[in-house]
């Protein structure tokens, strides 16, 4: 009996790591709800309700340091410092505001997809047309509203996957998608979620030919999982396709095999500074008050001191035995555990953590492109596995509405998220010299004019810029870019 429930073993291994990385990136609030997950007790066999107290007040006192967390944001800021390059032909111009369905534009499944890559190493994006009938001109396309669109999944959701031989390439034949719907409730404001699985298959046809079916599986009233027949999907000219329209996008590559995340060695130095801060807090806490003490007392000296109180002040006469004396027992500091906190904090900024230090020593040039070097080595894989996806998958949005995408170059089709992460700033030389190239006819003032408002050197073609120029020297450039 076949089951759609079935998880591919590798996103077994892999599915508690993603989960401990999501809870680092969420921050303090997930990673203490998680109490002994994280925190193990020093006494796990006492399970009296006095051991349990001195553990929420040991996990209250720790304190977690969002390093990952901020790590994630300012790869992803520097990734798209600059905006995209997105050219499209007229077909796919909703891709720009609307491309997954939800009101989520290209550009925003784009940053999705970084921050899915960085924590679990891979997402995966997924293409799909309603089930309507070829168009025979584009002015019945526009009436069907029906249009191509993009969904990214992130690696939890994508439970089971394979791989077959079709010639002598390898393409996904089975993509098992776990989704959850949302009803609303008979009262008209409770919500229900419900599970159900969509799994796309690549079935052999006979003489060498596959076709790409879609079928979605829900649990029936007996609570077996049912599948609700299979549809063949169509591509602009009414025929099937010849591969399912879904691709992995990972931090090495864009294959179905699975490695550990980027900012998992990270996300693991950042749980162990957290445990330490727990060891280093307690330890305040326990040891950091002063203790008074008296020697040379006796049981009746005690006893009526405990009676009347004693009081401990400068303006304060504290009567004692003789021979006896009084004085304060303060311990020397532990700096064990703080040792160990500076070492992964230290650790944690040579993974690639971006942090602020006040009063800390500037680097040399040479550190900081060092630094740059490590993090900019993943993060540039990473973008270009997004960019070289995210051509695949305009391609395959043009196959839904266009007869033929053959045609299609880039200079007609392109997403391309810049990998100049390091910003060169206004330089007030380079400005002169385009005002002083405009001014020669050399060059367009509009160019000059792009770079003072954004201190980066406009990206246009040399056509561009030539028609640029032909219209401000007829007096015809609208400078408004309506």
């Amino acid at each position: 009996m076949s089951d759609v429930t079935f998880k591919h073993p590798d996103y077994v291994k892999n599915f508690p790591l993603w989960g401990k990385v999501d809870d680092v990136c969420k921050g303090q609030k997930a990673v203490k709800d998680k109490r002994e997950v994280y925190l193990p007790r020093n006494n796990p066999q006492d399970k009296t309700i006095e051991a349990q107290g001195f553990y929420d007040s040991y996990l209250q006192r720790a304190v977690f340091y969002g390093v990952t967390g901020k790590t994630l944001g300012s790869l992803v800021g520097a990734a798209f410092a600059t905006d995209p390059t997105f050219k499209y032909p007229p077909e796919l111009e909703h891709l720009e505001r609307n491309a997954n369905g939800a009101g989520v534009s290209l550009y925003q499944l784009s940053q999705s997809a970084l921050r899915h890559i960085l924590k679990h190493y891979r997402c995966a994006l997924y293409v799909d047309f309603p089930d309507v009938g070829p168009s025979r001109n584009r002015a019945e396309e526009k009436a069907k509203q029906a249009y191509p669109m993009v969904h990214l999944l992130a690696s939890k959701a994508v439970v089971n996957w394979d791989t077959m031989i079709v010639g002598n390439q390898m393409k996904l034949n089975l993509v098992v998608i776990e989704e959850s719907v949302s009803e609303r409730g008979q009262d008209g404001f409770s919500i229900e979620s419900k599970t159900q699985y969509r799994v796309l298959r690549l079935e052999d046809i006979g003489q060498g030919d596959v076709v790409y079916t879609i079928e979605v599986y829900t649990k029936s009233d007996k609570d077996v999982w049912v599948g609700n027949g299979r549809k063949i999907p169509t591509d602009y000219n009414g025929d099937p396709w010849s591969y399912i329209p879904f691709t992995f996008v990972g931090a090495v590559d864009n294959s179905t095999q699975i490695e550990n995340s980027p900012l998992l060695e990270l996300a693991d130095v950042n749980l162990a500074h957290y445990r330490d801060s727990a060891d280093f807090q307690e330890s305040v806490y326990y040891m950091g008050q002063p203790q008074y003490y008296v020697t040379g007392v006796d049981w009746n000296w005690f006893q009526e001191a405990r009676k009347n109180g004693v009081y401990v002040g400068s303006k304060t006469l504290m009567p004692i035995p003789k021979d006896g004396s009084f004085g304060i027992a303060q311990v020397e500091p532990n700096t064990l555990a703080r040792e160990a906190m500076k070492d992964k904090w230290q650790q944690m900024k040579e993974m690639g953590a971006r942090l602020v230090e006040k009063g800390s020593a500037s680097k040399t040039a040479t550190e900081a492109n060092n630094d740059d070097a490590i993090q900019h080595s993943v993060l540039s894989l990473c973008t270009a596995n997004i960019n070289e996806a995210m051509s695949m998958v305009l391609r395959w949005c043009a196959k839904f509405v266009m007869p033929d995408v053959n045609v299609l170059t880039k200079d007609d089709l392109l997403y391309e998220i810049s990998q100049e992460f390091n910003k060169q700033g206004y330089l007030a030389d380079l400005s002169r010299q385009l005002f002083e190239s405009a001014v020669q006819g050399h060059s367009s003032f509009k160019s000059w004019w792009e770079y003072n408002q954004s201190g980066m050197f406009p990206k246009q073609t040399y056509d561009e810029e030539r028609l640029n120029l032909e219209a401000e020297q007829e007096g015809k450039l609208d400078l408004t870019g309506e």
